[in-house]
């Protein structure tokens, strides 16, 4: 690592152009170190390029891009971070004192990284913006590491109309009485069975499930095994898998320690959960508690959601026919991707999510496909007894097609179909 090699680097981040899909979230530069996470290949570099496109309009010569796993930089010692201001000075020397903005990717390949940033961002007029690998680094290392100067952005792959825009569709106003509505519905069937991941958006429906795979193998041998340094990657792959099989369903950490133990594999229960803890912080899999006290989320099944459905196809043993289930998935995740606090209901009804803000139940919300006579009373129930649980007055019913809205119990059902939902501002 040298200062002309890594003024190189500056001059071409600062020239270079590259073709992106505007992602919905925004960075806010205000005075904290914004440290950028999700999973691989969700499309954290690409962010940072997004963003760095932003601020080139009125801050070209200010920015500072640096991907620490660039091999022109290896090795990478500590003393050598120092040498990326001195290099950017003596490139602008006339910017000593200005603002400037620092993007630090892959961060996590620098040593001691964290002291380096920390001291930036303390002494220097600088907006710092980071991104790690989720191999090796964490949000809740990130946090640790940081001590409360972070603010943490999740990157989700695709949203749904993320999706449309790398499709090429424009959202014009009144699109939903427009012809394109037809060709919108269908693409929502392939963001359904192939999932948002940017990389497979333009690909053929074969290379689409050969990528995904390799995407599932390298979470499992890199995030879970690498970096967890586990013995026994059989019974983690099974537990990852058997997760995916049964996404948008019941899970039972003690039930699954049953079955394995009837079956004759020896895991203890402590190591099957500290399993079931990895898979998590990898952010692969979302175990859903039921609302209520902390003894009575322990007390009950939680419920699994996948972080992207094209996985989900691409590696259960069959594809999912049950578009239900993969819906219910898809609003899960949207509802993270949105930032809010969900859980599921379960009296003698059920609903699919209670959404909490500010220590109150703000929305219910349930997933139903198709309403048909036969499920129409037992979906209603559901939402409509949790509705009355949380003095609610309106409930969301989030379906294939149907809308429409009717009053129960002077309780207003509202029937959107999922295509409208995920395209609400």
């Amino acid at each position: 690592m040298d200062k002309e090699t890594i003024k190189e680097l500056i001059i071409l981040s600062q020239e270079q152009e590259v073709k992106l899909i505007k992602r919905d979230l925004k960075i806010h530069f205000a005075g904290r170190i914004n440290s950028i996470i999700g999973p691989r290949r969700a499309g954290k570099t690409f962010f940072i390029y997004q963003n760095i496109k932003q601020l080139k309009k009125k801050n070209k010569d200010k920015i500072i891009y640096i991907n620490f796993e660039d091999e022109r930089l290896l090795p990478i010692k500590k003393q050598d971070l120092d040498l990326i201001l001195e290099a950017y000075y003596e490139l602008y020397p006339e910017n000593k004192g200005e603002k400037l903005y620092v993007f630090f990717d892959e961060i996590q390949a620098a040593p001691h990284w964290q002291y380096f940033v920390r001291r930036l961002h303390d002494q220097e007029n600088i907006e710092i913006c980071i991104t790690g690998s989720s191999s090796r680094l964490l949000s809740k290392e990130i946090a640790t590491q940081l001590r409360g100067r972070t603010l943490t952005y999740f990157i989700f792959p695709y949203s749904f109309k993320e999706f449309l825009k790398a499709k090429g569709i424009a959202l014009e106003r009144h699109f939903e009485y427009k012809p394109i509505l037809y060709k919108i519905k269908k693409l929502l069937e392939e963001y359904t069975e192939f999932g948002g991941f940017p990389e497979i958006t333009d690909k053929d429906d074969l290379l689409k499930t050969k990528i995904l795979q390799e995407y599932f193998d390298l979470i499992f041998y890199k995030d879970l095994v690498e970096r967890y340094k586990i013995r026994n990657f059989d019974i983690v792959k099974e537990i990852q898998l058997y997760l995916v099989n049964n996404f948008s369903s019941y899970f039972s950490t003690n039930k699954y320690y049953k079955l394995l133990k009837s079956q004759g594999k020896k895991v203890s229960k402590n190591t099957l959960f500290t399993y079931i803890s990895c898979i998590e912080d990898i952010n692969f899999a979302f175990l859903v508690p039921k609302y209520g006290k902390l003894k009575e989320q322990f007390a009950n099944p939680k419920k699994v959601y996948i972080i992207d459905t094209g996985l989900i196809n691409a590696v259960a043993f069959k594809v999912s026919k049950d578009i239900g289930r993969l819906y219910e998935n898809i609003v899960f995740i949207e509802l993270k991707r949105r930032g809010k606090e969900v859980y599921y209901w379960k009296n003698k009804y059920e609903c699919d999510f209670l959404v909490k803000e500010r220590e109150k139940i703000k929305e219910a919300i349930q997933v139903c496909y198709e309403i048909t006579e036969e499920n129409k009373e037992r979906e209603v129930n559901g939402i409509v007894e949790a509705m009355e649980e949380f003095k609610l007055k309106e409930g969301l019913v989030i379906t294939g097609d149907h809308e429409g809205e009717e009053t129960i119990k002077d309780k207003k059902i509202v029937y959107k179909p999922l295509w409208k939902w995920l395209l609400q501002d």
